[in-house]
């Protein structure tokens, strides 16, 4: 790669190496869009490992402290926040097809020689950061049916399914996708709220083009999560 003075980039090797990245100017777009591509993937890099690091240096000076509960429900947020990055980092490209980001989510929590995930929809793809949401909302889910939910026991299964609905407004339509957990052992819906589920509450419900609707029966949970798109945002393959 050409070094040039006039668009560097910091950025560091395997070893910890101070490189910068260097690009001659063109007037093309694909020279832009080629360094706006190195940038994001860098500032992905640095986030994931800024939260690597600072589960480590939690680990290394708390010590016997983290026995205590508090302290050991902290250390649990923060490796759920290292895995959340995690996802978000292999979320590639410009748009994503639906069953590309459910597939990259969920063989984290399910066994390919006995699926008890199950899913389905539309084949569509969808902006990359409608994508990232979608991987750390799906992220949670699994994390939670595995701890508290249906895949917790060995006869519980989910069920995953999406699709694209239109809207009565012109130019607009809604992702639609719901989780619903059975076969697992009862649920009692009392005491604390945990953080994953203040998440599946609150992540969806921060863009105000985003509804999410959490039930917790005594058969399971149930997740609905609407994304109001654009036509234009929609690619169908």
């Amino acid at each position: 790669m050409a070094h040039s003075a006039a668009a560097g980039i910091p950025a560091f090797g395997f070893s910890g190496e101070s490189l910068r990245l260097c690009f001659e100017p063109a007037p093309n777009e694909a020279a832009f869009d080629m360094i706006h591509e190195v940038t994001r993937r860098e500032g992905e890099h640095r986030a994931r490992n800024i939260v690597a690091l600072a589960l480590a240096i939690a680990h290394q000076s708390l010590g016997k402290a983290a026995e205590d509960p508090v302290v050991d429900r902290f250390l649990d947020r923060l490796r759920s926040l290292d895995a959340v990055a995690r996802v978000g980092c292999e979320i590639d490209g410009d748009r994503c097809t639906m069953d590309m980001i459910v597939r990259q989510v969920m063989k984290r929590f399910d066994d390919p020689q006995q699926p008890r995930i199950h899913y389905s929809g539309s084949p569509v793809s969808i902006p990359s950061h409608w994508a990232h949401l979608i991987a750390i909302i799906l992220h949670e889910l699994g994390t939670n049916a595995i701890r508290h939910g249906s895949l917790r026991g060995h006869r519980g299964e989910v069920n995953l399914r999406w699709c694209v609905v239109a809207n009565p407004d012109p130019g607009r339509c809604t992702l639609q996708l719901s989780w619903r957990e059975t076969g697992g052992a009862p649920v009692h819906a009392t005491g604390p709220k945990g953080f994953g589920s203040r998440i599946l509450r609150d992540l969806g419900s921060v863009n105000r083009r985003c509804t999410a609707e959490y039930k917790l029966p005594p058969t399971g949970l149930n997740y609905h999560l609407s994304i109001e798109l654009q036509d234009s945002e929609v690619s169908y393959d």
